[in-house]
């Protein structure tokens, strides 16, 4: 039976090439986002020890640096796929090109570069000077509120692209603008949200008590 389903099967993918790779731009999509959301959601969990346990060890670094790299690589791979989708809509699926979720869903992915852009030349120097004290000891409340705000938008943004992937009944229908105010909205909670979370465990003496004024 499978030789007789081979020819079948073969004729398929020759008949549907588009199809095919539809499918596999889909697969490396996903692998961008589990790649991404995986290590961004790691790197919370590290935050959030830093925040508790006290002195920021080099082995912690180390391993913040290193899951920083595979959050940016799964952005390389979602940019990758992304133009890859966009192109396979021009050629087989122009429609798709007015359907206004993609679009919402790549300034999103723009806000994520942008985002680890300023990570990795702000936050990520800061926390490694902060090796041996606690993740806040000797920080003006600029550079806290900085490293707390691009690492919500982090840990938020990267949800948005995968629920939004997750509710196709949003496709044609909802416009771009309206799921960026929603997805602004949501940044602004979260944000807020982990502020409050960080003034409550300095109230609770876990953090470094004394601030630098900001200049």
């Amino acid at each position: 039976m499978s030789s007789a389903l081979r020819p079948i099967t073969f004729s398929l993918l020759i008949a549907k090439p588009g199809e095919l790779l539809k499918s596999a731009i889909k697969v490396m999509h996903l692998l961008g986002i589990i790649l991404g959301l995986g290590a961004a959601t790691v790197l919370d969990l590290v935050i959030v020890k830093f925040l508790i346990s006290g002195k920021i060890k080099s082995d912690q670094i180390a391993m913040v640096k290193f899951m920083t790299g595979i959050v940016s690589a799964g952005l390389a791979v979602l940019w990758i796929s992304g133009i890859l989708y966009l192109t396979h809509y021009a050629v087989f699926d122009p429609v798709k090109l007015w359907n206004e979720k993609v679009w919402a869903k790549i300034a999103i992915v723009g806000v994520l570069t942008i985002n680890g852009y300023f990570i990795h030349h702000t936050v990520l120097p800061l926390m490694e000077k902060q090796i041996g004290r606690s993740l806040f000891a000797g920080l003006t409340r600029k550079q806290i509120a900085m490293m707390m705000v691009f690492g919500t938008v982090s840990a938020t943004s990267w949800y948005v692209p995968l629920i939004l992937g997750a509710m196709p009944h949003f496709n044609f229908i909802v416009p771009a603008p309206r799921l960026l105010v929603a997805y602004a909205l949501i940044l602004l909670i979260a944000i807020a949200a982990t502020q409050g979370l960080v003034d409550t465990i300095r109230r609770r003496g876990v953090l470094e008590p004394r601030l630098q004024p900001a200049i």
